[in-house]
């Protein structure tokens, strides 16, 4: 009750307009391949195709995150539809989507774990799980929203690895699931429902876990395994017709971070059909700020006119506009956020100049909510989805003000 009271009245201060534009233009890493310092929001118009011009209307994006993403052990007593509440979350309605959407959001991310429901040599999804997603990406789309729908939490042996050991298996586990998913959702809008063919995958354990050695050869390979991984992703949602045929998809590299694809090695699938491919990053940075570290110092306040603060943010989204969006492939990056360390008017001031620059390089955004409030150093809720509300709205304004800077006509 003491953090929801201090929550509900501290103060917090969204940068204005011309100070967030003023902090993106005045930064000191530009992107390359701009021909002045403001950069236009979005790719080339020459270079833009079906696939960018979806991206320039999704704007701001939410994660139900720790959702249908849960995963439970196999001796857990959890079972089947009840995983979609394992992890704490209430059941998600109908209503919640509605207030997701009334919030300002119009894109929603879906992230959905398949292991612990699947079954026989073919991977068979139980029914009522392929049901249940379809019910929520229904409601979505009856909101207008964009869905992006994926494989999250799968990264385990006997389903999806990326190392030498695993891959045929893998690539068997991700044609079987794309198939069923692609089949399920074949008649719906090519234009609102994109599919991602992974999340985070990645070698768990190893020192390169989350973050690519170039110079070492296990990493290499298992990064090379993940462009094959996105490969039968394509194939498989293409092979299944109807508006499978047009949809845009959204391929990750390695771990999913912006050093998996902006390695020289990482290549986009062969398609079918052009301008119908994204690129998918996360970023969590500053990292110090936006999480909580058992080792060395955590950043508690964030400066838009600090270097400190602001560099390691435009380096990333820097190096991805460089490579993909100025070269008209769109890239989301569908997660971003900073974990609750009692810093919330700091927090308000990430979320406005993340925004901003973001889509100052042609970038959409989706916000990780994970559904829980006051967790210090986990915590990254904004949405309280037991009362369909907003307790504040300070986080969602910066983050609509952000994109307003440089792109006002996708706030709507």
């Amino acid at each position: 009750m003491e953090r929801m009271e201090k929550y509900m009245s501290v103060k917090m201060e969204i940068p204005s307009e011309d100070a967030l534009r003023s902090a993106v233009l005045n930064g000191r890493i530009k992107p390359r391949t701009a021909t002045d310092a403001a950069v236009t929001g979005c790719a080339r118009e020459e270079v833009k195709d079906f696939a960018q011009k979806i991206s320039d209307d999704m704007g701001l994006g939410f994660n139900l995150g720790n959702t249908f993403d849960a995963v439970i052990k196999p001796d857990s007593p959890v079972k089947g539809l009840d995983i979609e509440t394992a992890w704490h979350n209430p059941k998600t309605t109908r209503g919640m989507i509605a207030a997701i959407r009334e919030g300002g959001f119009k894109t929603l991310r879906l992230p959905v774990s398949w292991h612990n429901h699947v079954s026989g040599p073919q991977d068979t999804v139980e029914p009522e799980w392929m049901d249940r997603i379809e019910e929520v990406v229904n409601w979505c789309m009856e909101e207008g929203m964009y869905v992006i729908l994926n494989t999250h939490h799968d990264i385990y042996p006997g389903f999806l690895l990326p190392d030498n050991d695993n891959i045929d298996r893998s690539s068997e586990f991700m044609r079987n699931i794309w198939m069923q998913i692609a089949r399920r959702f074949r008649q719906h809008s090519e234009e609102k429902l994109l599919f991602e063919s992974m999340n985070e995958i990645r070698v768990h354990g190893a020192d390169y876990e989350w973050t690519p050695d170039y110079d070492n050869k296990d990493c290499i390979d298992a990064m090379r395994n993940v462009n094959t991984l996105n490969q039968v992703f394509v194939d498989t949602v293409r092979s299944e017709g109807y508006k499978n045929s047009e949809r845009c998809l959204i391929i990750p590299g390695y771990s999913t971070s912006t050093e998996g694809v902006c390695w020289d090695g990482f290549t986009l699938p062969q398609d079918t059909i052009p301008g119908r491919l994204f690129v998918a990053a996360h970023m969590y940075s500053p990292a110090h700020f936006a999480f909580f570290l058992k080792e060395g110092a955590n950043l508690l306040t964030f400066d838009i006119d600090d270097p400190a603060s602001t560099d390691p943010i435009d380096e990333r989204l820097t190096k991805l506009y460089d490579k993909f969006v100025a070269n008209g492939i769109p890239v989301a990056l569908d997660e971003f956020g900073t974990v609750d360390k009692e810093n919330d008017p700091e927090r308000v001031k990430y979320l406005a100049y993340t925004l901003a620059k973001a889509t100052q390089l042609g970038i959409r955004c989706c916000y990780w909510d994970n559904g829980v409030f006051f967790r210090y150093g986990d915590g990254m809720a904004i949405f309280d989805r037991k009362d369909l509300s907003f307790p504040r709205r300070e986080p969602v304004d910066a983050m609509l003000r952000g994109i307003r800077v440089f792109d006002d006509d996708s706030v709507s």
